[in-house]
């Protein structure tokens, strides 16, 4: 059997990943449910539309920046693929000792620090820092240049916009989306929005 390699989503975060498998040396086909964008080309792959799965020798990455849409594709296509693969970018830091689960993106001059743990289908974006024995859900994105200091724990489906900073140790719960520039000081709840310096929750 044939394997294949598959990003799904050609929108602006799937030109971020696809430029990352290209620096990786990665084969791959770019696939996308929009039939009018079928035929354009993107870093030098057409883009195609997206084929049935069921019974496919493909693994997969979800190039969806949307959090809750990618945990849904996941859900969707967990049974009609082999995998998902991870991509890190060449020029990003990843410790030896952190875990970067099935699924993740690593952007370029993101740092992941050592016994960091990092859940599936999360995105740790351009220059995003998740510091040394962090624990980070599934399906979380770290917006570019944002920071997670040492020992901060986030649940899943997690956003933390660009530029935010979360103090060590704090613990983010599930669905929480943190601002950008925001300053977290204090424990979240699950599903709370987070603005300011220092951040509070927005009512």
């Amino acid at each position: 059997m044939h394997t294949e390699y598959f990003i799904l989503g050609a929108g602006g975060h799937g030109k971020v990943v696809l430029d990352a498998c290209v620096r990786n040396g990665r084969t791959v086909r770019l696939f996308d449910n929009n039939s009018s964008r079928v035929g354009e080309i993107l870093l030098g792959h057409a883009i195609e539309l997206q084929p049935v799965l069921t019974g496919s020798s493909f693994y997969g990455h979800l190039a969806i920046g949307e959090n809750l849409t990618r945990r849904r594709l996941l859900a969707t296509f967990d049974n009609q693929v082999l995998g998902w693969f991870t991509v890190i970018h060449p020029h990003s830091s990843v410790a030896v000792s952190a875990q970067v689960a099935d699924g993740c993106f690593v952007a370029a001059y993101a740092v992941i620090g050592p016994d960091a743990i990092v859940g599936r289908s999360t995105i740790i974006n351009h220059g995003a820092i998740v510091d040394h024995d962090c624990r980070v859900g599934e399906c979380c994105h770290i917006a570019p240049n944002s920071t997670l200091g040492g020992g901060v724990t986030l649940g899943n489906e997690v956003l933390i916009g660009s530029g935010a900073v979360i103090l060590p140790g704090i613990c983010i719960g599930d669905g929480v989306r943190v601002g950008a520039g925001a300053v977290v000081t204090r424990n979240a709840p699950a599903g709370a929005v987070l603005v300011g310096v220092p951040a509070r929750i927005s009512l």
